[in-house]
């Protein structure tokens, strides 16, 4: 209805998103209504909790719990690059929460800084753009990247089981514990790779030197039952590819006893195998051989031989030259079925009682090589020329045999050496990048998370879980990205519309209710002059209205356009 209303087409309308950005730098959280908090797990019920540990439990269920296996249902999907942002909870963490009056639709990616001072020292705290947070003292590098790591076994959750007579689902305690002699079950470990692990009969003690986190134990009543079982994967074997293994270990008081017991003698204490036996599929699916599912264990997966060479076997033995001393010395061997490779360095002495050691092990093009701590201290020329793959499992405390039965040899070394944090890469590790897995205890250079789109900044790494608890604030600078719209109407009104006015001053008598026109009013010469432009939807319920500086005529000779512009 021209001259009262007029719909618009969809070519009038122009909608513009653009963003807009402000720069925050602070060393008051209040001001900007910014928080700290220090989470921790708690295994008993949750009616029991306190603020950190419902925040755990929040923080936890919504970005951390199962995150590789059920990506698709955790929050930051648009952030979280799968094999670019590491997402991993230990027993405690640190939380800064920001306002969304300050960070708006969200933390712009590159932007975050958080400076915090603990116990003398500076941690700078940088976001890499991919949602990982990290130390920018150490940078990153020189650190290898996630998708290298074929293997992983923290164990990132053992915490939750390190009490086994507690169920931490419920908050209660078994009434008849499923884990009477050590903790075992199938898992998948902690890589990308989501290999299947099988404890048997472990344990998973707390330590603290090594920055509050899990090792892996052989319990202590059945020691000689104590192993972990991976699945065998193909990548998990090397011929002529390099490679490299690390792991962690704390030696305590313990470990003497455990050196002085296999001192002197040629008696080794495995520590990582891959050979022996492999699973063989069960005779009632072998093609061509004529076998009978009603014979007696025809459907059973059997073992049998595998290829007697192995890609690596990793053990320690006494190097010492008379009984009674207490060193150690650590060998890892290679073999094609003909030529045996080894090479050895020193593992333990007495002066390593209650200090975190790391050990990393590799294939550099022929050459094998053992660091400790990040120094050489054993090397030689890889024999090997033939292939070293077969389809055994891999065995982390033990050596399986080719009957499928295991070593049997000392049985305290899991409990006396407490390992953790074993890792296996596909590629060899520069002295850099080894100094730098030696020091970061994670092998990998993210030490949180960052979610952009919720203001939550959370430093999880076992080295940095505390730092809210204790440090204090030097500064946080970050940048914000609040979306604004930008809406266009274009109005035009042509010459033959709106030649009319409703005002009441253009009646002969003013009033709305007067129906005649004022004589000045009915020329031809009469324009009305626009002075307002009002938007409706389509019950005409006024939703915008929109004010010109001054009046302007309405033409008869040319159509007008008005454009509105406002921004949401």
């Amino acid at each position: 209805m021209p001259g009262i209303f007029k719909k618009l087409n969809a070519s009038d309308v122009k909608i513009t998103p653009f963003e807009a950005h402000k720069q925050y730098n602070t060393v008051d959280l209040a001001l900007i209504g910014a928080k700290t908090a220090s989470l921790a797990w708690r295994g008993d019920n949750k009616s029991s909790f306190d603020t950190g540990s419902r925040q755990y439990y929040q923080i936890d269920k919504l970005y951390y719990r199962n995150y590789i296996q059920e990506r698709a249902h955790r929050l930051e999907l648009n952030d979280a690059t799968y094999t670019t942002q590491e997402r991993r909870l230990y027993q405690s963490a640190s939380l800064l929460s920001l306002s969304q009056k300050t960070f708006g639709s969200e933390v712009q990616p590159n932007t975050f800084k958080l400076t915090v001072i603990k116990g003398g020292v500076t941690y700078n705290i940088t976001d890499d753009g991919f949602g990982n947070l990290y130390d920018s003292n150490l940078g990153k590098d020189n650190f290898p990247n996630e998708d290298q790591r074929v293997f992983y076994l923290a164990p990132v959750n053992g915490f939750k089981r390190a009490n086994l007579t507690l169920n931490y689902e419920t908050g209660d305690n078994y009434v008849n514990s499923p884990f009477p002699d050590g903790y075992s079950r199938t898992v998948y470990d902690d890589s990308y790779f989501q290999n299947v692990v099988t404890f048997e009969k472990m344990k998973f003690p707390l330590i603290t030197s090594m920055h509050k986190s899990h090792v892996m134990g052989r319990h202590d009543t059945d020691s000689d039952l104590s192993r972990v079982i991976v699945e065998n994967n193909s990548y998990l074997n090397f011929n002529n590819e390099d490679f490299a293994i690390s792991f962690y270990y704390e030696p305590t008081a313990a470990s003497q006893l455990f050196a002085l017991a296999i001192s002197g003698s040629d008696t080794k204490a495995y520590i990582l195998t891959k050979e022996g036996a492999q699973n063989s599929p069960p005779l009632g699916t072998q093609a061509g051989g004529g076998f009978s599912l009603s014979t007696s264990g025809a459907l059973d997966i059997t073992t049998i031989p595998s290829n007697p060479a192995f890609p690596y076997r990793v053990y320690i033995k006494d190097s010492s030259p008379t009984a009674g001393s207490i060193t150690q010395s650590i060998f890892l061997e290679r073999f094609d079925g003909d030529n045996l490779t080894t090479v050895n360095g020193e593992f333990y002495i007495s002066s390593d009682v209650e200090i975190s050691q790391h050990f990393l092990l590799q294939k550099k093009g022929n050459s094998l090589e053992i660091y400790k701590n990040g120094t050489l201290v054993g090397s030689g020329t890889d024999t090997t020329t033939k292939t070293c793959q077969n389809k055994a499992d891999m065995v982390l405390f033990d050596k399986r045999i080719h009957d499928g039965t295991y070593y049997d040899g000392p049985n305290t070394w899991g409990s006396a050496f407490r390992p953790t944090q074993f890792q296996i890469w596909n590629q060899s590790m520069s002295t850099d990048q080894i100094t730098m897995i030696s020091e970061s205890f994670t092998g990998t250079y993210p030490v949180g998370n960052i979610f952009y789109d919720n203001g939550f900044a959370v430093l999880t790494h076992p080295k940095y879980m505390d730092l809210f608890d204790g440090g204090t604030l030097d500064s946080l600078t970050y940048r914000n990205t609040h979306l604004i719209t930008e809406n266009e109407y274009q109005c035009t009104m042509n010459e033959n519309e709106f030649e009319f006015t409703r005002n009441t001053t253009a009646r002969k008598i003013p009033n709305s209710d007067s129906e005649d026109i004022a004589n000045f009013a009915t020329g031809s010469n009469f324009k009305p002059y626009i002075t307002t432009i009002g938007l409706y939807d389509e019950d005409a319920n006024l939703l915008l209205v929109g004010k010109l500086a001054q009046p302007l005529r309405a033409s008869s000779e040319t159509d007008t356009t008005f454009v509105i512009r406002y921004d949401t």
